[in-house]
């Protein structure tokens, strides 16, 4: 359901920027989470533009509904779970950062 939002991350983790997924690991509420994402968002557009780049292939229409969804779970859920869920978010992040950089490498 969080692909996208996890590729983002996982991208820009894999270029070494660390900062995005830290930042939602440790976020402690719901602006915490929306900042941290929407400055992710921002930086992949940002680093993708580039015509050298290597990014990923992403759906912004799918982007746009993951993230629709995740601001609905987010808001309905006590805070425990808000804070939970962005640390599964983080944790799948890292766990991925790895497949970027062996696609970029032999590519």
């Amino acid at each position: 359901m969080f692909e996208p939002i996890i590729n983002i991350l996982a991208y820009l983790g894999s270029q070494k920027d660390y900062s995005y997924i830290d930042r939602l690991g440790n976020a402690i509420d719901e602006i915490s989470i929306m900042e941290a994402l929407r400055d992710a968002v921002r930086s992949f557009i940002t680093v993708c533009e580039k015509p050298e780049s290597k990014c990923p292939s992403i759906d912004f229409q799918e982007l746009d509904e993951s993230l629709n969804a995740l601001l609905g779970m987010i808001a309905s859920k006590p805070r425990e779970q808000v804070i939970k869920l962005a640390r599964e978010l983080s944790l799948k992040a890292y766990a991925k950062i790895k497949t970027f950089e062996t696609s970029q490498a032999g590519g």
